[in-house]
């Protein structure tokens, strides 16, 4: 024989050696210290093919298999284990003695009587620490006596004994959801503090429940605790980065912090990830006219249109650009283009030739404000807009209509009282006592007083201010 083929005969056969059915349970008993059990496994089971009546292997792969939830398999092997070894006996009957004790925590389960069933399985569990059905049946013993933090915890012992076992993910994933639904029932009933409990406990549960972050920091926003949400919200992206609510909740947080270059990064972010999110676009509009960045911000808002066409506020918020170049051009004065090219560039493929006309951008706020106000009725600020945007344009009536919508809606708001006022005069036209009445309710709004009194002031002496 060959040198060559001589050293690989040896290196076989000393392979061969290496591997008997004491090596291979030596290794099988390790790979199910390290947590590996289909590798025990399938050792144990390599160690009886090549010694069938091996009992010790026997009784290790009744132990996994039990483990593993395959009661039947485990009765089997340690029959076989009775067969080959009479000393073996006392483990079979200790088997059978837990059969029984699982058999009767089932019954005292169906029968709702839950401490008789966990005080079952935990006598199991300490006969056989590893056997998961039994862990996982003190956890459901636990769940359906409302005990929920231990309940989780077997569940998880079950998992760690067994991480295949569905129905203890299953059992956790329930007990989670079940939890986090109750604080967002806590929440609509406006306790804020049972909530933010219960949150709190669904992150005990589940530390990677990006929604339990996100609801936290929505309350700790209503609270005004925004350094709290912005940690809440950043949590929630950093666990699931595709999470675009959490992005836009962020940058909302971030704006009322004062820091309204990160809100728009963040509302980009929310945009990328969903293209047809109308409420970022518009929370973004909303910087840019803060900025008095308009023609951005008409780009933006007119997409959050085209992508949600029934979304209140980017109808709003074009209102309001409207309004604003129509205050930068003056009363009944021509816009200059070249001071604000950059503003109405968006505008310009519109109606070149209106674009310096005021009464052409008033248009413009109103069909943007009747169709915001037609899809938010409730919005009073926006009522008052369109019922300045018609005074503006000698449209008394329409005037009339949209401010007693603010002032219905909103008893002591002073702005809609005030455009109510100059509705009901309608530059001398209407009715001068219904107009006095609008303009003193007017007045009990402080922040309106001094425009309410100069209209009344007007209005009673209209001589004092003739050209």
């Amino acid at each position: 024989m060959k040198p060559i083929k001589i050293l690989l005969f040896i290196f076989l056969l000393s392979l061969g050696i290496s591997e008997t059915p004491e090596t291979l349970l030596s290794s099988g008993q390790v790979k199910l210290q390290e947590g590996d059990l289909q590798g025990a496994l399938t050792d144990f089971q390599l160690a009886l093919e090549q010694d069938s009546k091996f009992d010790l292997a026997m009784l290790e792969l009744a132990q996994l298999q039990l483990r593993l939830g395959n009661m039947d398999k485990a009765r089997e092997l340690l029959f076989k284990a009775v067969e080959v070894n009479e000393e073996n006996r006392k483990e079979f009957e200790r088997f059978n003695d837990i059969n029984v004790k699982m058999n009767d925590g089932v019954r005292a389960m169906k029968n709702g009587q839950f401490e008789e069933a966990f005080s079952n399985y935990e006598s199991v569990v300490t006969e056989f620490p590893n056997f998961t059905e039994a862990v996982y049946s003190m956890g459901l013993a636990k769940f359906r006596m409302s005990d929920l933090e231990p309940a989780v915890n077997y569940f998880r012992n079950a998992l760690e004994l067994n991480p295949e076992h569905e129905k203890a993910r299953t059992a956790i994933d329930n007990v989670v959801k079940n939890t986090f639904n109750n604080g967002n029932d806590s929440y609509r009933r406006g306790n804020l503090e049972g909530a933010m409990e219960l949150y709190h406990k669904v992150l005990t549960f589940d530390s990677t429940f990006t929604r339990a972050y996100y609801q936290i920091g929505v309350i700790e926003t209503k609270r005004g605790n925004l350094s709290i949400a912005l940690d809440a919200y950043s949590e929630a992206i950093e666990i699931d980065s595709t999470f675009y609510q959490g992005w836009f909740a962020l940058g909302l947080a971030q704006n009322k912090y004062g820091n309204s270059s990160d809100a728009l990064e963040s509302f980009q972010q929310a945009v990328r990830i969903d293209s047809t999110y109308a409420k970022a676009y518009s929370s973004m509009g909303d910087i840019y006219i803060q900025e008095k960045d308009y023609e951005k911000a008409i780009e933006v808002l007119n997409t959050a249109k085209a992508v949600n066409p029934n979304y209140p506020k980017p109808y709003i918020s074009l209102g309001t650009i409207y309004i604003e170049l129509v205050s930068m051009a003056g009363p009944q004065q021509k816009l200059d283009l070249n001071k604000n090219i950059e503003v109405f560039s968006q505008l310009e493929a519109q109606a070149p030739e209106s674009l310096m006309d005021p009464m052409f951008l008033l248009e413009m706020a109103k069909v943007n404000l009747e169709k915001g106000t037609s899809l938010d009725p409730k919005n009073s600020g926006a009522w008052v807009r369109l019922a300045s945007v018609h005074n503006q344009l000698k449209d008394c009536e329409s005037a009339k209509i949209a401010a007693r919508e603010a002032t219905d809606r909103k008893k002591r708001f002073g702005a809609g009282w005030y455009e109510l006022g100059i509705a009901e005069w309608c530059n001398g036209k209407g009715n001068k006592t219904a107009a006095l009445n609008a303009l003193e309710k007017a007045r009990e709004d402080r922040s309106w007083r001094q425009m309410a009194e100069y209209e009344i002031d007007k209005i009673k002496n209209p001589a004092k201010y003739e050209e």
